[in-house]
């Protein structure tokens, strides 16, 4: 499966196809003229959440007219094939990843916006601007497995510092250990309370991704950014930043994750069940009531150095609902694209960590910068 076709199937890879969409509006338009694309997606998402429920608030001038702006989906894609599509380049490409990874929520239900983007009557527009960005070949790199030569850790300025990379007595078997116990009292708990229903407002641990306390590295950007900076699901507004570049044993065995069959086959074969502690938030973010199951990572770790999800692999199945049999089903949540997860003590660090600085760190505008050396 090429990009232009894993592109419109996942939420994520929705949003980038909208954010790049967008992108284009911004360049055509002066800043103060109206951008209907943007303003008619602004009044849609507000109608579906308020409809449904959500704690949203429409406040200001001209408020009490915006509440009463009803755009249809059918009018929303009129927009949307009415947009031209402007040159795909490398910094088009890294705001719209960025901005769809900031909008990941898999705790609660799909904001306005992607669950718009979800409408079969959206599917057309959003395949002619994944097959626009296919065809540019910028994207490629995308579908590529982990680059072993090109892998930088991050750490944020509120992390624990008993959490440092630099610590020596850090051992990934007594951090899985601890995490599968971790995961099996968590469950016990959520078992023996009173069953309720999947759409009760409880929730627990959301995510399905190996234990944060491991070293995970990513990539990095065409403008040399490592993309765990800017790209991380649910952020806490981070300030400042240190990187540094890892050094890989090239003998390292690396588990790709690409496709839903990956994923799957991780589950049936390592699976662990997660319904009682993580049911009701998987059923806010995918609809689904039933059991759940996730890879059990402490087993992964026995046959792997690390696991890895490629950006496409994040743009075509993060938050989505991927079914493991006909029992149990299963989620990616809390990961970020191009991320890999170390199990083995052997990811060492020589080079000098590079110091950065986030300006605008709680706006839309916000960029990373290097500081060291300045």
């Amino acid at each position: 499966m090429d990009l232009a076709h894993i592109l419109p199937a996942g939420r994520r890879g929705r949003r980038l196809l909208w954010e790049f969409a967008l992108a284009g509006e911004e360049q055509a338009l002066p800043a103060f003229d109206e951008h209907p694309l943007r303003s008619g997606m602004f009044h849609a998402a507000y109608q579906v959440e308020a409809c449904r429920g959500d704690s949203v608030v429409m406040f200001g001038p001209g408020a009490e007219v915006g509440r009463g702006i009803k755009l249809s989906v059918e009018e929303l894609a009129e927009l949307l094939n009415a947009t031209e599509l402007v040159a795909v380049t490398d910094m088009l490409l890294k705001a719209a990843l960025e901005r769809s990874v900031d909008a990941a929520r898999y705790w609660q239900e799909p904001d306005g916006e992607d669950t718009l983007l979800a409408s079969p009557v959206l599917a057309e527009p959003l395949q002619r601007i994944a097959g626009h960005i296919a065809d540019s070949g910028n994207a490629q790199w995308w579908c590529a497995p982990v680059d072993l030569r090109s892998q930088f850790h991050v750490e944020f300025d509120q992390l624990d510092p008993s959490a440092s990379v630099t610590l020596a007595d850090r051992s990934v078997a007594n951090e899985l250990k601890r995490w599968k116990e971790l995961l099996i009292l968590t469950e016990a708990r959520f078992a023996a309370e009173k069953p309720t229903p999947a759409s009760a407002n409880l929730g627990g641990d959301w995510w399905s991704m190996p234990s944060m306390n491991l070293v995970a590295t990513s990539g990095i950007f065409a403008d040399k950014q490592p993309l765990g900076l800017s790209c991380v699901e649910d952020g806490f507004g981070w300030e400042q930043a240190v990187t540094r570049a890892a050094s890989v044993p090239p003998s390292v065995r690396i588990l790709e994750i690409s496709f839903a069959a990956d994923w799957v086959r991780l589950c049936r074969k390592y699976g662990i069940e997660v319904t009682a502690g993580k049911r009701h938030d998987w059923y806010r973010t995918t609809g689904r009531d039933g059991s759940w199951v996730m890879p059990d990572w402490s087993l992964v770790a026995q046959h792997y150095d690390g696991v890895h999800l490629s950006v496409a692999g994040y743009l075509g199945l993060a938050g989505e609902c991927l079914e493991v049999d006909e029992n149990f089903a299963s989620a990616i949540a809390g990961w970020d694209p191009d991320k890999t997860y170390w199990f083995t003590d052997e990811i060492r660090f020589y080079a000098e960590p590079v110091n950065w600085s986030c300006l605008d760190a709680n706006s839309e505008a916000r960029r990373w910068v290097c500081t060291t050396g300045q």
